[in-house]
Formats: C-alpha cells, sequence, structure tokens
C-alpha cells in the first residue's frame, strides 16, 4: 500500500476545483488526478489538458462508472450535493464533497447510511481542520488539558449585490449561512468535540445590506453554555479574520484568514508559543493527502472531519434558516 496512490476523479470544474485541481497534481504524494468531468465535455476536456489529466468525461455518469477512479471530489454548488454524491457512492467511489457538504440532515442521513452500506468514506470537506498548525494546536489541547470557554470567529467578505451570482441567488442555495459560516460553525463544533462541551442552541441574529436580497447576507450565532460562542459571516461586509479561543488560563488567536491556519499564538499559563507552519500549496493538500490515506489504509470515517461534526453543523444552519423564513434555501438537494 505504502507506494500506491488514490486515483481521483473531479466532478464539477468551476473555480474551488481549479484550487483542488492545482494541489492534487502539485502537492500531494499520495493521490494522482485521474478524470474529470462536466456536463460540458469540452470544458472538462479543457480542464484536463491544463492539469495533465489523461480522462475527461462529458457526463457525471460516466465519471461514476469509470473504472480507473478510486474517489471523487464534488465540486458543485450545494443544491446538486445529494444527487451527485448519491450517483458516485452507488457506483463505489469513496466521496469528499465540497462544504456544505447537505443542506439538510435528511441529506446527510440518507448518503451516510448509502456509504456505510457501501463501506466507503463520505467526507465534508472541511480543509481548514486540515491545517498542520490547526492538527498541532489541537495537540496542544489535548496534551496540555487546556479548558476553552469561549470561541470567536467571523468569516465575511465584501460582494456587490448581483443576483446572477450564487451567493446572492436563493434557487442556488445562497447567503452567508451556507457559504461562509459553516466554516465559523465547523471551528466551535469541533473545539466543543475535542474537549467534550455540550453543544446548546444558538440564538441567531440575520441581516441585509441590500433591500431587494432574498437571502441572508449577514449572521451571527450567539451559543451560550459549556463553551461560549461568538460566530458568524457575511456576504456584504468585510469582518475581522482573526480568531480568539479563550480559556481560564489561556488565550489562542489564529491570525490572518483562520479558516487557512497558518500562524497560531497561544499564552497559556504564562507561556508563550507560536505555531507556524505555512501552506505547503493553496491550503487543499492537507485534505487530499489524508482522504487519500484514509482510502490507503481501508477506513470508513475520518477522524479529523467526522461524520457527526458535519451533521450538527448542518443541522443547526438548516434549523436557523427555517426558523428565520429561509425555508426555500435548504430544500434544494
Amino acid at each position: 500500500m505504502k507506494d500506491k496512490k488514490v486515483r481521483w476523479g473531479i466532478a464539477g470544474l468551476g473555480k474551488i476545483a481549479r484550487r483542488f485541481a492545482n494541489d492534487l497534481t502539485q502537492q500531494a504524494d499520495n493521490a494522482e488526478l485521474s478524470a474529470v468531468a462536466a456536463r460540458d465535455s469540452k470544458r472538462a476536456a479543457g480542464f484536463a489538458g491544463e492539469y495533465g489529466c489523461r480522462t475527461s468525461y462529458g457526463s457525471y455518469q460516466a465519471l461514476a462508472q469509470a473504472p480507473e477512479i478510486d474517489a471523487v471530489y464534488i465540486a458543485t454548488i450545494h443544491p446538486f450535493h445529494k444527487s451527485m454524491a448519491e450517483l458516485f457512492l452507488t457506483h463505489g467511489k469513496h466521496v469528499l464533497v465540497e462544504k456544505p457538504a447537505f443542506t439538510n440532515t435528511k441529506d446527510w442521513d440518507e448518503m451516510s447510511a448509502l456509504a456505510e452500506k457501501k463501506g466507503l468514506l463520505l467526507v465534508e470537506a472541511m480543509k481548514s481542520v486540515a491545517f498542520p498548525a490547526y492538527r498541532q494546536l489541537r495537540q496542544f489541547i489535548r496534551d496540555n488539558d487546556v479548558d476553552i470557554n469561549s470561541v470567536q470567529a467571523y468569516f465575511g467578505n465584501w460582494h456587490e449585490f448581483d443576483i446572477t451570482q450564487q451567493i446572492f441567488n436563493p434557487d442556488l442555495c445562497g447567503g452567508a449561512t451556507l457559504d461562509v459560516a459553516v466554516y465559523a460553525l465547523w471551528l466551535y463544533a469541533d473545539l466543543c468535540a475535542l474537549t467534550q462541551k455540550r453543544w446548546v442552541k444558538p440564538s441567531v441574529q440575520y441581516s441585509k445590506d441590500n433591500d431587494t436580497s432574498d437571502v441572508d447576507e449577514n449572521v451571527e450565532f450567539l451559543f451560550e453554555g459549556e463553551m461560549n460562542g461568538r460566530v458568524g459571516a457575511s456576504i456584504t461586509r468585510n469582518l475581522k479574520r482573526e480568531a480568539i479561543i479563550k480559556g481560564p488560563d489561556t488565550e489562542i488567536m489564529i491570525h490572518g484568514k483562520w479558516w487557512n491556519p497558518t500562524v497560531i499564538d497561544i499564552e497559556h499559563r504564562g507561556e508563550r508559543i507560536t505555531i507556524e507552519i505555512p501552506a505547503t500549496g493553496g491550503g487543499f493538500e492537507y485534505e487530499i493527502e489524508h482522504v487519500s490515506s484514509l482510502i490507503l489504509n481501508r477506513k470508513t470515517e475520518s477522524d479529523w472531519m467526522p461524520g457527526s461534526t458535519s451533521r450538527q453543523v448542518i443541522s443547526v444552519m438548516e434549523t436557523s434558516l427555517t426558523e428565520q423564513g429561509f425555508q426555500h434555501l435548504i430544500r434544494q438537494s
């Protein structure tokens, strides 16, 4: 198994697929790009040529049936994740699906059951928790039995209002919650799991900056309990980028784009520590190598990106959007 490589396919060939393909072909030692697929065969062939990929398909069905593929990265927009995951799992392919994996828990449960039945991996592509700096932070928290009682993290970038953009289009599951709040919710959820803190239902505040918008443009989730949390996101405002994690005798700051963590300062019981591990590529290489390693070792669950955390985050997003009247955003898949 040592010299084997996982043969990856990519379904959906937009911007994020390009970033994934670049890291897959340039940075991952235990994986290779074997095929790509889009609904347009010329587009698929062009993409394949850019990354030295041998095979391209003009349909997702053809990729699902391809014998040379072990795993598929789903990079289509949110509404199509469920049908794509079902297609590839049914045909025996491991699945790494871009975040949010699905927009409601029903889809997650159905696809998780299918993956389990087939003995396959189903993993949500939350790349931030696979970065080496973050893995080292988790190890420090575990080794030192660090108590954490608050997390603050926001992810927001200004975009000009344009209904033709996916993030502003309700029919394409746009909005801040599904697009970027998923990162902050994942950070909070992962730290709760690590420190064995119980979740409580958050209070949620939504607002929008464009009167005619039909999606949630700004959102803040407020958790009160064993671990307090103030996490949120925006698609119309630039928000501060550091994530701040605190405990009775600890303060941790993840600097810069905390969702691509490379520099982390820790002050713990009077000691100051800096974790600094620059990314070797665009940041996708770590989740690619992690999932590929799981496949090579015949694992069916990721301990870095566990299904239980994905389901928990999806449930919070689904509940909050539903309660705020955004049902049309979450029933597309």
